[in-house]
């Protein structure tokens, strides 16, 4: 186990574990969320065109 550091001012330094995060990371979730609904709706619209053009 790693030590923490004890600076002279009173603050304490905990070693850090792994990488920093990435502040550019891609919220996939959310395109993802927005990618599906873009298609559906995208599908539903043009279904009910297509239909709308069938019956008349």
């Amino acid at each position: 186990m790693e030590q923490e550091k004890q600076h002279d001012d009173g603050r304490t330094e905990r070693p850090v574990k792994g990488p920093p995060p990435d502040p550019e990371q891609r919220p996939l979730g959310a395109l993802a969320v927005t990618g599906f609904l873009s298609v559906t709706i995208l599908v539903l619209w043009f279904s009910m065109y297509f239909l709308n053009l069938a019956r008349s």
